[in-house]
């Protein structure tokens, strides 16, 4: 008998089933929290988290922080389209106050130093709830690029210990859309390439 059944009684369906590092699912009922429970363990192996399933719209933050409680750039978006893994293979840049005023008082009061991710779920009653924090910035970190605020770079600078100014703005209504490209090529290129790492 899985630990999680003990702690049943205390959330209600449904709710969503997460690996420690990756996987995560939405269950309806104990058989399917059972099945996730016991996929994403021998996947990932144990602690598996349980949380309430929260409705609303998908929004992150992506931030760099300077190791002394200030923010050097912060670009919120708002998920446009989403993968089956949650993924955002869309998203657009938000205008959003209480989005800023969270990312800076977690930067400062953790003395962040570098990049991090902040995912919420923002409902249909205006609420932001925290999903999860990562420790790095995001595939889509280009997005906060194009709109004005390169922290990548910031990044770099940081790590070579030059002084940075914080990012004052950045362009509201920047979109990014992610595609796939599938490249053709010839079966015997592609045996000389792995086996050679050339061609």
């Amino acid at each position: 008998m899985s630990d999680w059944r003990r702690i049943e009684s205390k959330f209600e369906y449904p709710v969503v089933v997460k690996g420690k590092f990756y996987d995560a699912h939405i269950a309806y009922d104990r058989d399917q929290v059972s099945i996730f429970f016991n996929k994403i363990a021998a996947k990932w192996g144990l602690p598996i988290v349980i949380q309430e399933f929260v409705r609303g719209t998908e929004v992150n933050v992506v931030a760099l922080g300077d190791g002394k409680g200030n923010t050097i750039g912060a670009v919120p978006m708002r998920k446009t389209y989403i993968t089956d893994k949650g993924k955002g293979w869309g998203g657009i840049t938000l205008q959003d106050q209480t989005m800023m005023d969270l990312t800076q008082k977690i930067i400062s009061q953790t003395q962040w130093r570098g990049g991090m991710e902040l995912e919420l779920i923002r409902t249909s009653k205006n609420e932001l709830y925290m999903i999860e924090i990562n420790p790095r910035l995001p595939a889509w970190v280009y997005l906060a690029v194009a709109a004005g605020q390169n922290l990548p770079e910031a990044l770099v600078l940081l790590a070579l210990g030059k002084e940075l100014k914080p990012f004052s703005e950045y362009q509201v209504g920047k979109m990014f859309i992610r595609y796939s490209y599938d490249m053709i090529c010839d079966m015997k290129e592609f045996e000389e390439f792995s086996t050679r790492g050339e061609v």
